[in-house]
């Protein structure tokens, strides 16, 4: 039996977003092909959960080379856009000390 999830993603509302990718860059350093979030639509102060997405474009630069004629977001792009939208959260909250 899979463990129970955090969050279902079935229930998040895309449409509702929280900080825009303008918002994301006041706090985030990353920057043109770099930058992995597009908006933030869910946070969970109490329980520490937070949800965003990446609008993923045909032109990305992974796109031509990365599964040609069948293009699947690199797994460490993924990696990247989890570790970004960590870095938001645990600087927003005041989890951690400094900036980059």
């Amino acid at each position: 039996m899979p463990p129970e999830l955090h969050l279902d993603p079935a229930k998040l509302d895309l449409s509702r977003v929280l900080v825009d990718q303008e918002g994301i860059r006041r706090v985030n350093p990353q920057r043109f092909e770099m930058e992995q979030l597009t908006a933030i639509v869910f946070v969970d102060r109490e329980h520490h959960v937070i949800a965003g997405y990446k609008d993923v474009r045909p032109d990305e630069f992974w796109t031509r080379g990365h599964m040609p004629d069948f293009p699947l977001l690199p797994g460490v792009l993924m990696c990247e856009a989890a570790a970004q939208l960590c870095s938001y959260y645990t600087i927003t909250q005041g989890l951690v000390q400094g900036g980059f």
